[in-house]
């Protein structure tokens, strides 16, 4: 277990370093970098059938479609996924099949590796072995709950930076803005009510997995109403931010980090 306990730890300190957003970069500023690592792939109503690149021989002339810079070519949710088995809940549908086809544009070592790892992980049969162990099963739920809070705080960023700035429903990966991040979240969701159900009765529950088990039904019914209201023609975006209650505000949560982060500061530095 020390293990997962180390790659828990881990994802908190990098959650921490991503909350620094929030304070370093201003959400009405974003649109203007976007625009140029915006792909061609999704984005049919400014670029068509595709992108013609004259005197490359090997396209032939023939408009391509490449995808655009996105946070899902990130590596460390990949490779966290894997481990943790987030992988067996995506449910079958395009928004799954966009997340496996950004992996073509990863480094071919790092697509070697995604899969090395997922053969070690069925070989080791480690998902299995996690679950006959109850303190594994703690250390998992923990792990799987940083999974969720990278994404939700992307999905966060996502609301402020984005669709409180522009209407244009495509994002930089060519994939749909207001469903994209939602697909991973439920899937992120469903394991941890899965290894939830996997704590014996006769276990006592620590204060933080009573805490996970308790925010699972606020997190579900926050994501639903978001959706709700991104479904309407005319959606407020706003609306859909403050849809996130106190205490699971992540611009809340980077900024009180940022304040605590200074205070301790040497006064003579």
């Amino acid at each position: 277990c020390s293990g997962l306990a180390d790659a828990t730890f881990a994802m908190r300190k990098i959650n921490a370093i991503r909350r620094q957003m929030w304070v370093a970069s201003k959400p009405e500023n974003y649109n203007d970098f976007r625009v140029f690592i915006m792909g061609v792939a999704g984005n049919k109503s400014i670029f068509g059938d595709g992108v013609i690149y004259e005197g490359v021989e090997k396209y032939k002339g023939e408009p391509q479609t490449p995808r655009g810079q996105t946070g899902a070519q990130d590596d460390i949710i990949p490779t966290c996924d894997i481990f943790s088995g987030v992988t067996n809940f995506y449910p079958k549908n395009k928004l799954t099949e966009y997340l496996y086809d950004l992996r073509n544009y990863r480094p071919k070592v790092v697509q070697e590796f995604f899969t090395e790892l997922q053969n070690q992980v069925q070989a080791l049969n480690f998902h299995e072995h996690v679950k006959q162990n109850q303190e594994a099963i703690g250390w998992m739920i923990k792990f799987v709950q940083e999974i969720f809070l990278f994404r939700n705080g992307h999905w966060q960023f996502v609301q402020r930076y984005i669709l409180q700035q522009t209407r244009h429903e495509c994002a930089t990966g060519g994939t749909p803005i207001t469903s994209w991040l939602p697909n991973q979240l439920e899937a992120v969701l469903n394991q941890i009510d899965e290894l939830l159900l996997r704590i014996r009765k006769d276990k006592e529950i620590s204060k933080e997995i009573e805490e996970v088990r308790m925010n699972q039904g606020v997190r579900r019914d926050v994501l639903q109403r978001q959706l709700e209201e991104l479904r309407k023609a005319e959606y407020d975006s706003k609306k859909v931010y403050k849809i996130n209650p106190k205490g699971h505000v992540d611009e809340e949560l980077g900024q009180a980090e940022a304040k605590e982060s200074e205070d301790l500061k040497c006064p003579f530095h």
